[in-house]
């Protein structure tokens, strides 16, 4: 990372500006308009229509051979491709991974064990606590790819995967942005901005996690570079707004241009340091052209919730042929990671010893002072420390080979 990069990537927890491959985008991360040239479908398209699109799925090599292994959350999408894996080989097992928190609420480990009854699997369940955590923004730092804080608990997991057994990751990216959006934020916030021109609703949509932090601690050199990268991403934002469409299409062109693209570049690369390629059965042209080129509205099912459970309308109807109501319908978590609870101890010893370290756009008194103010209290949900360790370790250029 350069300068101007790690400043972006303190913000957002990674660096805007490829496409990633993915269907739609330009190689530089902006939307293609060839590939909506028609405009948003006006007519709906229903169940059957998208069942189609599902249907195609079960045809992708990734789904039919044994080298594969697959990232297994238990929700909507990972649940649908296992289930396509166990009626492409019904007579196979085959290999799933799932990754658990030890000591935290949010685990989904009972819908992982509803897979696991569903479909015969040779299951990896890696339990990750806070010293292995850290290993793995060891790990990630020693490669020099800095990401967002399921990156660690990643690389942790596939360390644990016997060496060369596999050679594709397949994961279940993509319906969360497809089908929905921004799955940040209820429906209801859309709705708030349906006044707001597009460009503006946007940048008040894109997550700026760490923004109110480091913006108190930036020296001249590093507003001057915030400034710099606020306008970078406000070209994605006319980008999107040219489009024309209301706010809850351009949200989820905002979703796929930044979450979607963020995870295919973090399955793509942590996948290519454990010598395998990566694939995302839901990310094929055609069903991201359906997807993009129907209204949201028709996608989502709005009754008396507006959260974000309301997506994923059409697919978790097709997944109900395979799992039944609780399952399919359920309440999923998703992957994450407790990273406030896993380096708040860690992280002030470590920061403490590596001023030196610091950014040079940051405040060295200031930082200093708003580390400290966080040890005065309970720990406040950190994605702040997270990326200053990031930061502070690519400062050091730590290279672990012990992995």
């Amino acid at each position: 990372m350069n300068k101007l990069e790690a400043v972006e990537y303190a913000v957002f927890h990674w660096v805007f500006g490829s496409g990633n491959n993915l269907p739609g985008l330009t190689s530089d991360g902006y939307l293609d308009y060839t590939f909506f040239k028609d405009g948003s479908h006006k007519e709906k398209r229903h169940c059957e229509e998208f069942s189609v699109y599902f249907e195609a799925i079960k045809l992708n090599p990734s789904l039919n051979s044994p080298l594969s292994l697959m990232l297994c959350s238990g929700g909507v999408d990972s649940s649908l491709l296992a289930c396509f894996r166990q009626e492409n080989q019904p007579d196979a097992r085959q290999a799933l991974l799932h990754s658990a928190y030890i000591d935290h609420a949010n685990n989904d480990l009972y819908k992982f064990q509803n897979i696991v009854q569903k479909c015969p699997s040779i299951s990896y369940v890696c339990s990750i606590n806070s010293a292995s955590y850290i290993e793995g923004i060891d790990f990630l730092s020693s490669r020099g790819f800095y990401q967002n804080t399921y990156g660690p608990t990643l690389a942790t997991a596939l360390h644990h995967i016997p060496p060369h057994k596999f050679n594709l990751l397949v994961t279940g990216s993509g319906p969360d942005e497809l089908f929905y959006g921004m799955e940040k934020y209820s429906w209801d916030i859309f709705e708030k901005l349906e006044q707001v021109p597009i460009h503006v609703a946007l940048k008040k949509l894109d997550p700026h996690y760490n923004s109110d932090t480091y913006t108190k601690l930036f020296n001249k050199d590093g507003n001057d570079m915030y400034r710099e990268v606020l306008c970078k991403r406000s070209i994605l934002y006319k980008n999107i707004a040219d489009f024309g469409l209301d706010i809850f299409d351009s949200q989820r062109l905002l979703a796929y241009a930044t979450v979607t693209s963020q995870h295919m570049q973090l399955f793509n690369t942590v996948a290519d340091f454990f010598h395998m390629k990566h694939d995302a059965p839901y990310l094929n042209d055609s069903l991201v052209r359906a997807a993009l080129n129907t209204p949201l509205r028709d996608l989502v099912d709005i009754g008396i919730s507006k959260h974000v459970e309301i997506g994923k309308k059409f697919l978790k109807k097709f997944l109900s042929r395979y799992m039944d109501v609780n399952h399919t319908y359920g309440r999923k978590i998703g992957f994450h990671a407790p990273t406030s609870e896993y380096i708040h101890f860690y992280a002030r010893d470590f920061l403490l010893e590596n001023i030196d370290f610091f950014p040079s756009w940051l405040d060295k008194d200031l930082t200093l002072s708003e580390i400290s103010q966080r040890y005065n209290g309970s720990a406040p949900s950190d994605y702040f420390l997270y990326s200053l360790i990031n930061l502070v370790k690519h400062n050091k250029g730590q290279r672990h080979e012990d992995w």
